[in-house]
């Protein structure tokens, strides 16, 4: 199984490199306790969590607009939830999910980060091969996720079988460089996505669930993973 790693450029366009990493969400990550993400477990709503859909220079992407649901919960707690985003193919590279501005409070030297985030596949006609479910950091020099610097996305193909139905599974990266770094930014958007790969799609929609959001700056303990390897 493997998880591409993309540096991010302001247009969007990314070079993309090649790790291993996927694993099992069977506990929170050590790590969550620290995230400066705001609603990171997705308790009672969405907010502030936003829809995002990739544009312009990218090819454009939509899905119908994304949900809080009660269930499934990564810890199936009847206390929380997570967000349902869903993709409706139109060309690769077209992404739909959701996004949220984190302001860090002060501007902060980055010189590495450690990003995660829980997803699930209900359906099994979602794993045909032509999306990724993808998890993506970028840097600013001011607030407001205003004066772009640097960034990366992590991500994962949804494919049999490398990816089981209703299961919790995590994609992270527990030392990502930017180019650049250090960087001094003031806040840093996250966002969240199914993208359409190069594989044809064989549905109208796709949809995943997902859930527990980690983005913690320069901290070199790891975010805490199960590791899980299919032969």
């Amino acid at each position: 199984m493997f998880e591409h790693v993309r540096s991010v450029t302001p247009s969007g366009v990314a070079c993309r490199a090649i790790v291993a990493a996927l694993a099992f969400a069977a506990a929170a990550p050590a790590a969550l306790a620290q995230t400066i993400v705001p609603n990171p477990y997705l308790h009672n709503d969405l907010a502030p969590w936003s829809a995002f859909t990739s544009t312009a220079p990218d090819p454009i992407g939509s899905g119908a607009a994304p949900v809080w649901q009660p269930s499934p919960d990564v810890n199936s707690s009847a206390a929380s939830g997570s967000a349902r985003i869903t993709l409706a193919p139109s060309a690769p590279g077209a992404a739909s999910g959701i996004a949220q501005c984190v302001d860090f409070g002060m501007p902060t030297a980055v010189s590495f980060y450690n990003v995660d985030m829980a997803f699930h596949v209900a359906d099994a006609a979602v794993l045909d091969g032509s999306t990724s479910i993808d998890v993506e950091v970028r840097l600013f020099a001011d607030t407001g996720c205003m004066g772009f610097l640097s960034g990366g996305t992590q991500g994962q193909a949804l494919s049999a079988p490398s990816v089981p139905i209703a299961t919790w599974y995590r994609i992270a990266d527990n030392h990502f460089v930017p180019q650049g770094a250090p960087l001094t930014a003031a806040s840093a958007q996250v966002r969240a996505y199914l993208r359409q790969t190069g594989t044809a799609p064989t549905q109208a929609q796709y949809t995943v669930a997902l859930d527990q959001f980690v983005l913690v700056l320069n901290s070199t303990t790891p975010v805490e993973l199960l590791h899980f390897n299919i032969d």
